[in-house]
C-alpha cells in the first residue's frame, strides 16, 4: 500500500515543468513549490533581470530542499505566437520530455478612468476607456499564448508517463466584482477557461490531460503595481467581508492545486476547473436568511 503514502501520492521528483510568467506573483510561488519537491522547472518572464533573480531564489530554495530539483531561467514573452516559438527553440533543447506545463503568464488592461463603477454619470465614458488593442492583448497573452504552447511541446508531453497542462484562468472569467471589472481581461479568461475544454478534448490522442485553476484574489503584479491603488482597495474590502478567512489566499495555498495536479493525486482530473478563492464567490452571492 506504499502508493498511499504523501510521498509517492503527491511526489513530483524528477518531473520535467514549465511555468510561464513566473518572475513574480503565484507563477513564482507555483515554480517554487514544484522545484522544491524536486521537479526540474523550466520558468520564463518577459523582464530578464526579473526571472533571473526569481530563478536564483528558487533554486536556493530547491537545493535547501535536497530533493534534487532546480530552476532554469529563459528570458521570453509568449504573449504571441512567434515569442512562444522562439521560448520552444530555447526550452526544447533543455528537456527531453515534458510532464507538466503551467500556463501562467498574463496581465489586465486597467481602466484608464478609475471613477467608480457604479456611478452612472461617468459609467458611459469609462466603459469607452478600453482600446481596440486592450481587446486583442488580452486575448493573445491569454488564449493565443497558452494554445501555441500547448501545442508546440506535443513531442515532448508524448515522453512523458503523464503528461498534463494547467492553465491559470481566473475568477474573473465567471464572477462580476463590481469593485474591478475590467471587461477586456475577463471575457479573455472566460476564453481560456474554454480554450482549457476544448484541449482537453482534442489532445485525447496524445493522452495529454488538460484542466485550469481559477484563483480568486492573490498578491500578484496584477493586483499591486502601481497604478492600481484606486482600482484593487474595493477588491480587498471584499475579500475582507465575504471571504471566510477575511484575507487574499497566499502563494503556498495556490502552489499546493497545483503541486496536486502536477502529482499522481492529481492524475484522474481532466477538462477540470478547480476553483481556488477561500469562498470568495459563494459567499459574494449569498444572503442572509
Amino acid at each position: 500500500m506504499s502508493s498511499f503514502k504523501i510521498e509517492n501520492m503527491f511526489s513530483v521528483k524528477a518531473k520535467t515543468c514549465i511555468v510561464t510568467g513566473a518572475g513574480s506573483g503565484i507563477g513564482k510561488g507555483m515554480a517554487t513549490a514544484l522545484a522544491t519537491n524536486g521537479a526540474k522547472v523550466i520558468v520564463c518572464g518577459r523582464r530578464e533581470e526579473q526571472i533571473k533573480a526569481a530563478a536564483e531564489e528558487m533554486n536556493t530554495a530547491a537545493k535547501e530542499s535536497g530533493m534534487g530539483g532546480e530552476v532554469i531561467a529563459i528570458r521570453a514573452d509568449v504573449g504571441n505566437k512567434k515569442g512562444c516559438i522562439e521560448f520552444f527553440e530555447q526550452a526544447s533543447k533543455l528537456i527531453d520530455k515534458l510532464d507538466f506545463l503551467v500556463n501562467n503568464a498574463g496581465f489586465s488592461a486597467n481602466w484608464k478612468d478609475v471613477s467608480p463603477m457604479g456611478d452612472a454619470a461617468t459609467l458611459p465614458a469609462k466603459l469607452m476607456t478600453i482600446d481596440d488593442v486592450d481587446w486583442a492583448n488580452m486575448s493573445l497573452v491569454h488564449c493565443a499564448g497558452p494554445y501555441y504552447l500547448t501545442v508546440q511541446f506535443i513531442p515532448y508531453f508524448q515522453k512523458s508517463e503523464d503528461p498534463s497542462v494547467c492553465n491559470i484562468t481566473s475568477l474573473a472569467a465567471s464572477f462580476l466584482n463590481m469593485g474591478c471589472c475590467e471587461f477586456s481581461y475577463a471575457q479573455s479568461k472566460a476564453a481560456e477557461t474554454q480554450l482549457s475544454r476544448l484541449m482537453a478534448g482534442v489532445l485525447k490522442p496524445f493522452n495529454i490531460r488538460v484542466n485550469c485553476v481559477k484563483p480568486g484574489l492573490f498578491p500578484s503584479g496584477l493586483t499591486t503595481f502601481p497604478g492600481t491603488e484606486q482600482l484593487y482597495p474595493p477588491m480587498q474590502q471584499a475579500a475582507e467581508k465575504q471571504i471566510p478567512r477575511g484575507a487574499p489566499g497566499t502563494w503556498e495555498q495556490i502552489a499546493g492545486t497545483v503541486l496536486m495536479m502536477a502529482s499522481p493525486a492529481g492524475a484522474y482530473l481532466n477538462g477540470a476547473e478547480l476553483k481556488v478563492d477561500g469562498g470568495w464567490e459563494l459567499f459574494t452571492c449569498a444572503r442572509d436568511v
